[in-house]
């Protein structure tokens, strides 16, 4: 977890949203990821990466811890990242080399509420049910493995049904029960 005004790299992602327990694999193809990237070894391994659509950075982004960095078969360095935790994004801040340097703050989530349990239930079953009917009965066996309710609703995250707004607004939904009564709706 985060420390209280923790001062990270930021990395503004201009067509996709990263949610807490997302693995992905980020093309370093711009100056600005390059520097983000670079920095964050001056910071443990870790960035914080944002939205950035429609000319506006998303008041709350994620920590995320790097894992490793290289090159693309025949294309530009990359590395895989983990999305840790939802932070909202302070003030920029004086850092290393020419990477913008914000400051950020753990959201506090706190424990699942009983709706958050039952609508984190009721959205894995949903899931379960598209994903089997898609052919993916092995994703949806290894869905069950999740279920802590944050978590379960920042899945949709990996959904190519929704749109980039919708993610932005799934990141942005800090309350967890209100989070999967927004994900169920989409999803059904």
């Amino acid at each position: 977890m985060t420390e209280l005004n923790q001062t990270l790299p930021l990395l503004p992602l201009t067509s996709g949203v990263a949610l807490p327990g997302m693995v992905f694999t980020l093309a370093l193809e711009t100056d600005e990821a390059r520097s983000a990237a670079d920095a964050a070894g001056a910071a443990g391994g870790q960035l914080v990466l944002v939205p950035h659509v429609d000319g506006r950075y998303a008041p709350i982004g994620v920590v995320a811890e790097i894992m490793e960095v290289g090159d693309l078969p025949g294309g530009p360095r990359a590395m895989v990242v983990r999305a840790i935790e939802r932070v909202t994004i302070g003030t920029a801040v004086p850092g290393t080399g020419t990477a913008l340097w914000v400051q950020v703050e753990p959201v506090n989530e706190g424990p699942a509420s009983p709706e958050a349990i039952e609508l984190a239930r009721e959205y894995r079953a949903v899931l379960e049910n598209i994903l089997i009917t898609r052919g993916a009965r092995r994703m949806a066996e290894r869905l069950r493995e999740v279920t802590e309710p944050s978590l379960v609703a920042d899945l949709s995250g990996y959904s190519p049904d929704l749109s980039l707004a919708q993610k932005v607004e799934i990141l942005e939904t800090v309350d967890v029960a209100a989070r999967l009564r927004l994900v169920i709706g989409w999803a059904r």
